[in-house]
């Protein structure tokens, strides 16, 4: 299980579902079917479990007031327009 926001290295699966954390965001992205059995109902508890932690997180942070992300300042892609090397 991811500890929710600590860090910019972990990542979980639950089924087809991947989460990946972030220190300020938690990225969700693929498939996940819960079927009504034994495997589907661990799979609710884990998603439960991270949801849980999640909202948690936000409880004990002043993160969800800023009003900009520090995200974008880390994020690979430039705010400005670039030439086209190809062209």
């Amino acid at each position: 299980m991811i500890e929710p926001f600590a860090n910019n290295h972990q990542s979980m699966q639950v089924g087809e579902l991947i989460i990946e954390n972030q220190e300020d965001k938690i990225i969700i992205y693929g498939d996940l079917d819960l079927l009504l059995d034994e495997s589907g109902y661990e799979q609710a508890k884990q998603l439960h479990e991270l949801t849980t932690k999640v909202l948690q997180a936000f409880k004990n942070s002043n993160q969800n007031n800023k009003k900009t992300l520090s995200s974008k300042e880390n994020s690979d892609r430039p705010d400005k327009d670039i030439d086209n090397p190809f062209m």
